[in-house]
């Protein structure tokens, strides 16, 4: 593309998964953590990861590799680790995409415009009495109080003995940062690719142009609109495409492809639904790869994870059938029953499945 024609949505390394709303029925009341439910699931899963792209799990420190200085990769005892909260906090992303879910995060600093950017219910703070899915599973803290969640990543190790590799990444820019730089903007993103709704005022061809969309553009009909924008609404939450990874100038240590961990991740008092919803967004159908450690935007980091097996726990005292769920069949029927989760799902499955490649890293920013 042109010089000075401005960078194209089409031409980043995301895509966009929409918000849904949450409904006063997707809020139930939180599960007690001091006994055990024989009417729900507990258990343990054991998991194998495997590294498609270069992986790199950053400890903030930096080792002398063959004379160069670079990045160092995380260790426990000399050992290559990849620490459970790691893994989680990409699992907890995906199933808030793939559920009606709240935003416990919402992007920026508090900001006027965003007070109603986002679906009916969806920043609606969760409580113990009234929690999404995703907050019952993983957690949630809200002011002084808080749940802990009923999910719990071990920590992986190696199968095997680890090679390491040194590579060079790109530097990465801020990822959320102000766009236009305006007062009325601080703070709040980049507003065209989050919740620009243009369309609504002008002749711009609708969402179906946004990909297409350049920066030069959209403020003509900023500008245009003379101060009558319309009501922000987000994009949606944002994840990596898959592609070949792109090198660069900083040395970092990284597991090579075909490097293999294995780890646990147990969880206490599920329902059917809320272990569904674990399952998918662990990518257990072996539909989707999850982008774990710095670097995505770039294309490192993509894994995939393997069922090896699952333990019941109190197997004696579940109910019959409980003992006889496959795992891997509920992450394939996740989400049939609600036609918005499943349009999600089809999306995250499209993003994060690898077949739908990211495009040629490296076009001008933002």
């Amino acid at each position: 593309m042109a010089k000075g024609t401005g960078t194209m949505l089409r031409d980043k390394p995301y895509a966009f998964v929409p918000l849904l709303p949450v409904r006063p029925e997707d809020r139930r009341e939180v599960v007690p953590h001091n006994r055990i439910d024989i009417y729900r699931l507990t258990g343990r899963l054991v998991l194998e990861l495997e590294v498609v792209t270069p992986l790199h799990i950053g400890s903030g420190s930096y080792r002398l590799n063959e004379g160069q200085i670079v990045r160092a990769f995380m260790r426990r005892d000399q050992v290559p680790v990849i620490p459970g909260s790691s893994l989680k906090g990409v699992v907890r992303s995906l199933a808030e995409a793939a559920s009606r879910s709240c935003l416990a995060q919402p992007p920026g600093k508090p900001c006027q415009r965003l007070h109603a950017a986002t679906p009916p219910g969806n920043r609606q703070p969760c409580s113990e009495k009234a929690a999404c899915i995703t907050c019952r599973l993983f957690g949630f803290v809200q002011g002084k109080k808080g749940y802990r969640g009923r999910v719990v990543f071990g920590e992986f190790t190696p199968c095997d003995e680890t090679k390491w590799v040194v590579a060079e990444l790109p530097p990465l820019e801020q990822p959320f940062k102000d766009y236009p730089r305006t007062r009325e903007n601080r703070g709040c993103g980049n507003e065209r690719l989050y919740y620009c709704q243009f369309y609504r005022v002008v002749g711009c061809g609708g969402p179906a142009h946004c990909p297409d969309c350049t920066k030069e553009e959209w403020l003509r009909w900023r500008n245009g609109l003379k101060g009558r924008l319309p009501a922000p609404a987000f994009r949606g939450r944002k994840f990596y495409l898959q592609g070949d990874p792109r090198q660069g100038n900083q040395p970092h240590e990284f597991v090579p492809p075909g490097g293999r961990f294995q780890g646990e991740v147990t969880f206490h008092n599920l329902d059917r639904e809320e272990l569904a919803l674990l399952c998918f967004a662990l990518g257990l159908d072996g539909e989707i790869r999850l982008g774990l450690g710095y670097g995505k935007p770039a294309y490192f980091g993509t894994v995939r994870l393997g069922l090896r097996e699952v333990r019941w726990y109190t197997r004696e005292y579940l109910p019959a059938k409980a003992v006889e769920l496959d795992p891997v069949e509920l992450a394939r029927n996740y989400g049939r029953n609600d036609p918005d989760v499943a349009r999600n799902v089809a999306l995250l499955r499209e993003i994060l499945s690898g077949k739908r490649r990211g495009p040629a890293w490296g076009m001008e920013g933002y």
